[in-house]
């Protein structure tokens, strides 16, 4: 089985899983790459992949048009995956002009942002509310185009699943999918001795922007303190803290993890949180499950559904402060559950391999392809 991966980035979140892939299809994938690694991916810490052993195509600033063709045109009997129909803004005509040659294609993609933040930081600016509103109408335009020649599409969380049948792909087009990281092996001597004794230690991993909703998990710690719940908070990730003002007792800004060793961190804490306010999927949950740690995660996480299918952790209404806070609260409350919930994250780890993320994908794609009969069920949604 021949698979042309089109990739804006190709990011660690995606190459272990399509590094088991190629095994399974008995023969190279060939990425095409829109760049080696993106600035502002660079300003948050994150480093290249290790493209060794893999076949890479860039394609580039000047003459793209030509590249891209030429790789279709090469690679007539592949299924070309593509990153989102604007995973990078030359792909969409490129998706058209595979169609039109009767290349097959597929999507592999997040949700579609229906919030007003900025997606990488920054100042929220008038534009960011504007694309919020511009974003719908045209995944609805793009999806009367190009769904009903899309062999496969692999949505990332729930909502991704949801938006695309709304702008008209069909239900057996679609299969749910995440992103994957294989486990770190750490020492027990990594882990960090916390000063502040407290009933509960949580940990927030993620960048210091409006998008993560640090602001509503900063009122849920400060809200569970005032009823003297014994709660700290340690947050580690690059960016700027807010005003001294709005950072409760107990919470600690730790700086940026070094890339790779969110899970060497994690697991030192009894909790991770994240509060974003949008997360296509946020992959820091599967670090944290992987290595045991529970999961309070916001509705608006795509990975939320590792959450749900495991049972090791909470749910709840993004940017809602009293509502993380009640979560927070019960387990204080209750020790055994946080018991639990570690329980729970420990028999769930096997299912978050890249391993088993790439034999679901090799299924799905012979159920597109018709040789299989069964539609395959995704591991790690309800």
């Amino acid at each position: 089985m021949k698979i042309v991966c089109w990739q804006s980035v190709l990011t660690e979140h995606q190459v272990h899983t399509l590094r088991a892939l190629e095994k399974l299809a008995g023969e190279s994938i060939e990425f095409v790459l829109g760049e080696r690694e993106l600035a502002e991916r660079k300003s948050q810490g994150w480093t290249s992949v290790d493209l060794a052993g893999l076949s890479v195509h860039d394609l580039p600033g000047r003459g793209w048009w030509k590249v891209g063709v030429s790789l279709l045109r090469r690679y007539p009997d592949a299924l070309h995956l593509f990153n989102g129909m604007w995973g990078d803004r030359r792909f969409f005509p490129l998706l058209l002009f595979a169609q039109l040659i009767g290349v097959r294609t597929g999507l592999m993609t997040e949700s579609f942002s229906d919030s007003t933040q900025s997606y990488f930081g920054g100042r929220r600016r008038w534009t960011d509310s504007f694309k919020a509103l511009l974003r719908p109408l045209a995944y609805r335009l793009a999806g009367s185009l190009v769904a009903r020649r899309v062999s496969v599409v692999f949505a990332i969380s729930t909502k991704a699943v949801a938006q695309f049948e709304v702008v008209g792909f069909k239900g057996e087009q679609i299969f749910p999918f995440g992103y994957f990281v294989p486990a770190l092996a750490c020492e027990d001597a990594t882990r960090m001795h916390l000063q502040e004794p407290a009933s509960l230690r949580l940990v927030f991993v993620g960048s210091l922007i409006e998008r993560k909703g640090l602001h509503t998990l900063l009122k849920a710690v400060q809200v569970c303190r005032d009823v003297g719940a014994e709660v700290v908070l340690d947050v580690f990730g690059p960016g700027q803290p807010p005003k001294p003002e709005s950072i409760p007792r107990g919470v600690a800004f730790r700086g940026a993890v070094s890339f790779g060793q969110a899970q060497a961190v994690v697991r030192n804490y009894d909790v991770l949180v994240l509060s974003s306010l949008h997360d296509g999927w946020g992959v820091v949950v599967n670090e944290a499950l992987l290595q045991g740690v529970p999961v309070i995660v916001s509705a608006a996480v795509g990975a939320r559904t590792l959450v749900e299918k495991s049972g090791a952790g909470g749910v709840f209404p993004a940017g809602d402060a009293d509502g993380l806070a009640a979560v927070i609260s019960e387990l204080v409350r209750t020790p055994q559950l946080l018991s639990q919930w570690r329980e729970a994250a420990e028999h769930f780890q096997r299912q978050l391999s890249p391993e088993v993320a790439a034999n679901y994908l090799y299924e799905c794609l012979l159920f597109a392809s018709g040789v299989a009969e069964r539609k395959p069920s995704a591991p790690w949604y309800v």
